[in-house]
């Protein structure tokens, strides 16, 4: 499954990949080169402007349903603060979506959404100076954050842009508005399906291959990149995210999925070297992810590896490097656990990211493409994408 190269005779794999950004083909990085064995990185989180590719509300959602008024205030009281000391710079924050978890519980697709938005958003100002929300160009990090923590709000599937009339009979125009209207309240990134059957297209857990986009999710790709929004293609079935990648005029994101050739879920969410592929020929990003007991971080490394070589550090992104100590599982907090937790899970964030990149430096990777990997190609999609400033949507 990993081939294991051979050693040339020219230098290390550190200089190497240092050569790599002027390498014709990404087909030649990472090939046939010495592995270290040891870090050389002196750096740390907060040296780099990391960027979490996918953090879900399971922690908003488990502690507002205690009978705690500062537990109400998630993100003000207990979330931000473990991401400043983590290191993180921007989390990518999922603000409603197609299944049930990422709508807080509720049923109904548009007000589920809405009131994770609502709660998200408030949370955000009860923060104050600690966090805020990526809308605009001027908002994006130039260097590390230190002493706050940014939001660049997505939602995790398009459901909550439909209604219940009958595609493709429903006028577009008429649900657009509801994406301006996400859009007018701060949301930058839409991931236009989950594992499920919407009125853009068809989700992975559905049909692997799937059909392509509907008129409708054309439209909504179209007016995405019109905004200045961000196109994800996460959980999407194969013609639907190949034909994502043939219409959208800005690049596209797989903010967490892992290859496929590493991983086999049930259902298959994990994307192909094709997929990956066609999402880095955009310009776009495939980001790994964690998976308590599937994807240890030395395999999270070796898709990294793998990666560089398929399509180049500058479309790899980490979508998520588990739960920390303070939030070991799911709903679950500290103090209030149903098990002794062990490994990632007993851990800080700071740990994993610290564990992590020196990981990818002992496999040959320069600072700068570390810092590539943790952030700055997410800055740069976002510079290239997002309004100059205030916009409007008419």
């Amino acid at each position: 499954m990993h081939d294991k190269e051979n050693m040339t005779q020219h230098g290390t794999r550190r200089n190497f990949f240092s050569r790599a950004g002027s390498l014709a083909g990404a087909g030649l990085l990472a090939s046939a080169m010495e592995r270290t064995g040891n870090s050389s990185t002196t750096k740390g989180p907060g040296d780099f402007i990391i960027v979490e590719g996918h953090r879900d509300i399971w922690e908003q959602s488990g502690r507002t349903r205690i009978r705690d008024e500062a537990q109400h205030w998630p993100i003000a009281n207990f979330i931000a603060q473990r991401l400043i000391e983590g290191g993180l710079s921007v989390v990518i924050m999922p603000c409603g979506g197609d299944s049930l978890e990422e709508r807080d519980g509720q049923e109904e697709m548009f007000e589920g959404s809405m009131r994770v938005l609502d709660m998200i958003l408030s949370d955000i100002e009860k923060a104050g100076s600690k966090a805020s929300i990526i809308r605009t160009k001027a908002d994006i990090p130039t260097r590390p954050n230190a002493g706050k923590v940014q939001f660049f709000l997505d939602m995790e599937g398009g459901g909550s842009l439909q209604t219940n009339a009958i595609e493709p009979e429903f006028p577009a125009e008429r649900s657009l508005a509801l994406l301006r209207q996400f859009f007018r309240l701060g949301m930058r990134g839409l991931q236009l399906t989950h594992n499920g059957r919407n009125q853009l297209g068809d989700g992975r857990g559905i049909d692997k291959a799937g059909s392509r986009l509907t008129p409708f999710g054309v439209a909504v790709v179209q007016e995405m990149n019109r905004l200045g929004m961000m196109v994800g293609v996460s959980h999407m079935s194969t013609n639907a995210l190949m034909h994502t990648a043939e219409i959208s005029k800005t690049p596209i994101v797989s903010t967490h999925q892992n290859l496929e050739r590493f991983v086999k879920s049930r259902p298959p969410v994990e994307v192909t070297d094709e997929e990956a592929k066609a999402v880095a020929k955009t310009g776009g990003i495939v980001g790994i992810r964690y998976i308590v007991n599937v994807t240890p971080y030395k395999l999270l490394a070796d898709e990294v590896e793998y990666l560089a070589k398929l399509i180049g550090v500058e479309h790899i992104g980490v979508g998520w490097l588990g739960h920390d100590k303070v939030n070991p599982s799911g709903r679950e907090v500290e103090g209030r656990t149903t098990r002794t937790y062990s490994g990632v899970e007993a851990q800080t964030m700071h740990e994993h990211w610290d564990t992590f990149i020196k990981m990818l430096s002992e496999r040959g990777f320069t600072d700068d493409q570390i810092n590539l990997i943790l952030g700055a190609n997410y800055v740069r999609i976002w510079q290239q994408i997002l309004p100059d400033g205030p916009k409007s949507v008419s």
